[in-house]
C-alpha cells in the first residue's frame, strides 16, 4: 500500500508544515514554580506519585473498550482521590508515530504551558463541553470506550494532529495516516491527597485497517524480570530466566540487599526477536510526502525506590540496560522498589519489589 497521493503532494506538504509547526511540548500543569534545576530526583519517591499509567489494550480501533490502571504510590500511605478524563488533544510530539505515551509532575521535570491551570487537559474540554470529552470515572481504574463513529468523519483526524478544519485529506493519505501512524486519543488522570494534585496524561493509539497494512496491533510488554547482583561480585546477567513472581521485580526474591553496597539492577528476558512494526514517516521527495519504515522494537526501564540512588533514571534493551542501585550505609531497613517498562509507542507494564536492606 502507498502511504502518499501522488495525485495531491501539496496536501502531504501541507500536513507536514502545520505539523512541523508544533514544537514537542509536555502537556502537564506541574503547580511548581522555579527553576528545573530545583526539582527532585525522579527516581525518589518521597512523596505522592503517578509512576505510570496503563491501557489494555494500548492500541485499539474505534468501538473498542480499553481498560486503565495506574501505578500510584505514596510512602505515607494517605486517603487519595482518583478522576479520570478523556478527550482529543492536538499531538504535539515529534513525529507521525506517536504511538502513545504520558506526561505528569511525577516524572519530577515538567513544565507548565500556560497560566491556565488545566492548560491542554482534559478537564477543561470536558467541562467546555468540547466534542469527544469524557469524564470516565472516580475509581482507582476506569473503562475507556472509543466512539464508534471516531472514524466516520475527518474531523477526529484533523483535531489529532492540529491540522486546519478546511484542509481536505485524500482518501489515500487518511488511511496512511489511521492504519500505520494512528491516532492518539488522550487520557487524563488526576489523583488527589492533602490537597496536592497530581495530572497525568496518557494516550490511547486508535487506529484503523491494521490488516490491511500488516502493521500488528500493539501489545503491552510483560511485566519486567530484573537481574539483581552485588557490584563488586561481578556475576553476569542471564539473557533469560524463569519470570518472577506476579508483580515482583527480582528473579531471585531472597538476593540480600545491605546498606552500603552497590547493586546491578539487569532487566532480561526480552522478546527474542524482537518485535517488529511499522511507521509513517516523512518523506523526502515532494512525490513521495510519506514513508514507511520497518523499526524494532526498543524497551524502556525507568527505576524508582524509596530510598537510595540510582545510576540513571532509564535504561533501554538496546545498548546497557543494566542499571545501578546505591545504597548509603544509613539506609538500612525497609524500602520499595518500582521498575516501569515502556515500549515508547504506547504499552506498558510494572513490578514492584518490597526490599529490606541489611545493615
Amino acid at each position: 500500500m502507498a502511504a502518499h497521493s501522488s495525485q495531491r503532494p501539496d496536501v502531504g506538504i501541507a500536513l507536514l508544515s502545520q505539523r512541523a509547526l508544533r514544537l514537542p511540548l509536555v502537556l502537564v500543569f506541574v503547580g511548581l514554580s522555579g527553576c528545573l534545576e530545583d526539582l527532585p530526583d525522579p527516581t525518589l519517591v518521597d512523596d505522592l506519585r503517578v509512576l505510570a499509567v496503563r491501557a489494555e489494550p494500548p492500541e485499539v480501533s474505534p468501538g473498542a473498550t480499553v481498560t486503565l490502571d495506574a501505578l500510584v504510590v505514596d510512602p505515607l500511605g494517605r486517603p487519595r482521590t482518583y478522576a479520570w478524563y478523556a478527550c482529543i488533544v492536538a499531538d504535539q510530539g515529534a513525529g507521525f508515530f506517536g504511538g502513545g505515551g504520558e506526561t505528569s509532575t511525577s516524572g519530577g521535570r515538567g513544565t507548565a504551558l500556560s497560566d491556565d491551570p488545566y492548560g491542554d487537559s482534559c478537564i477543561r474540554r470536558y467541562e467546555a463541553g468540547e466534542r469527544w470529552a469524557m469524564r470516565l470515572g472516580e475509581e482507582p481504574t476506569a473503562t475507556f470506550e472509543v466512539p464508534s463513529d471516531l472514524f466516520d468523519s475527518q474531523d477526529a483526524l484533523k483535531a489529532a494532529y492540529g491540522l486546519s478544519e478546511d484542509l481536505t485529506i485524500p482518501a489515500e493519505v487518511e488511511l496512511g495516516f489511521l492504519g500505520i501512524a494512528g491516532m492518539n486519543y488522550t487520557v487524563t488522570l488526576v489523583v488527589e491527597v492533602d490537597g496536592r494534585r497530581i495530572e497525568t496524561q496518557k494516550r490511547v493509539n486508535i487506529s484503523r485497517d491494521l490488516q490491511a497494512t500488516n502493521n500488528r496491533p500493539n501489545l503491552n510488554p510483560d511485566q519486567p524480570s530484573i537481574h539483581v547482583a552485588d557490584r563488586e561480585l561481578k556475576v553476569e546477567a542471564p539473557g533469560t530466566a524463569p519470570v518472577p513472581s506476579v508483580g515482583r521485580c527480582f528473579l531471585d526474591e531472597s538476593a540480600p540487599i545491605s546498606a552500603g553496597r552497590t547493586f546491578n539492577l539487569t532487566p532480561i528476558n526480552f522478546p527474542d526477536p524482537p518485535v517488529d512494526y511499522l511507521v509513517l514517516l516523512a518523506g523526502t521527495t515532494t512525490d513521495q510526502p510519506f514513508e514507511i519504515v520497518e523499526r524494532e522494537e526498543v524497551l524502556f526501564y525507568s527505576f524508582f525506590a524509596t530510598q537510595g540512588s540510582l545510576g540513571k533514571e532509564v535504561s533501554k534493551s538496546t545498548g546497557e540496560p543494566a542499571n545501578e542501585f546505591r545504597l548509603k550505609a544509613d539506609e538500612a531497613g525497609p524500602m520499595d522498589l518500582w521498575v516501569v517498562v515502556r515500549d515508547g509507542r504506547g504499552g506498558a507494564s510494572w513490578c514492584h519489589e518490597p526490599l529490606v536492606a541489611l545493615p
